[in-house]
């Protein structure tokens, strides 16, 4: 679903811009045609902005500076039309308050539609009689205020969605959803770039026995503990995932298998010496693995499985390494 959202907001961007770059053209051949170069020139370099942004949309899936060109572009021949043509002007200003809501993110959205509508007001004020200003500067006022709301609620709503597609709601480590698409990323990155990446299954050790001895609630509060004494510890760029039930996976970046070795060991002490409130001591088991250069997804995790098999039949509570075919 996060998916799909995300691409609807990139796809309406895209027909945003389309639509821009069009509009664009047409309105700087009627503005030269009418003798206002400048207002045309304005929006020639409107429909040149667009075009380019476009083309990157298109060809590197690139949204260009965020959106933020559009700032120079529309609201300014907006705003200019309004100075030369106020009779008419005016009508523009309420495209123009949506078109940010459309084309920037939220904040930078709402900066530039407020001081978009004071140039609006300014402009306008000497032009029209109390009557009618009273009438724009309400409607337009209202205009934003809706388009706003929406744009809030949409950008909550994108973010809680982003959430429960992305986290685990018990432990709050990354879940199973988000695992094949980071792995696959990184593997990416380490067979391109030639750089390390390590891989840690870890399994809680007898968490059978803890649920049938303390309960569900008991051994849901071991598992999100073991997740933030894990978390506490690793660093910004490692990623977290709870893979299945009482397994989890380490996803280190830039580590060697080493250092990987290293930092698994140190938090298999610190889980074991953890307090979780229960009569007996909590340990885990870890299988570690290596990228290589033929690695596939599949491959890894298996390197990492077995590794992780090996620990448990040699007593649990211990790491193991696997190295695959190409790994040194």
């Amino acid at each position: 679903m996060l998916d799909e959202i995300t691409e609807f907001k990139f796809k309406l961007r895209l027909y945003l811009s389309i639509f821009g770059a069009a509009a664009a053209s047409f309105f700087s051949a009627l503005q030269i045609s009418r003798g206002d170069n400048i207002t045309g020139l304005i929006s020639i370099l409107g429909c040149t902005y667009f075009l380019i942004v476009i083309y990157l949309m298109i060809q590197k899936r690139i949204y260009l500076w965020k959106g933020r060109g559009f700032l120079f572009f529309i609201p300014i021949t907006i705003l200019n039309l309004i100075y030369l043509r106020p009779e008419f002007g005016i009508y523009w200003a309420y495209v123009g308050v949506i078109s940010f809501f459309l084309v920037m993110e939220l904040k930078e959205a709402t900066a530039g539609v407020l001081v978009f509508l004071a140039g609006v007001f300014y402009l306008s004020y000497p032009n029209h009689t109390e009557y009618v200003l009273y009438r724009v500067y309400g409607t337009l006022t209202l205009v934003a205020l809706f388009t706003f709301s929406f744009s809030y609620l949409n950008d909550r709503l994108h973010q809680r969605l982003n959430k429960i597609a992305t986290y685990d709601p018990l432990t709050n480590a990354l879940n199973r959803y988000t695992f094949n698409a980071a792995v696959e990323k990184e593997l990416f990155s380490c067979q391109r770039y030639n750089t390390q990446a390590t891989l840690l299954l870890l399994d809680v050790d007898h968490f059978k026995l803890i649920n049938d001895t303390y309960g569900h609630q008991a051994g849901d509060k071991v598992l999100k503990e073991l997740a933030q004494v894990i978390m506490q510890r690793i660093r910004a760029t490692d990623q977290l995932f709870r893979y299945g039930g009482e397994e989890f996976a380490l996803l280190l970046p830039q580590t060697s298998i080493e250092t990987a070795l290293t930092v698994a060991e140190e938090l298999r002490k610190m889980v074991a010496q953890h307090d979780f409130n229960i009569s007996r001591q909590v340990t885990f088991s870890g299988g570690l693995s290596q990228v290589n250069a033929q690695e596939t997804l599949k491959s890894w995790v298996r390197h990492c499985d077995n590794a992780l098999y090996q620990a448990k039949e040699q007593g649990r509570n211990c790491i193991v390494i696997e190295q695959g075919e190409s790994q040194s």
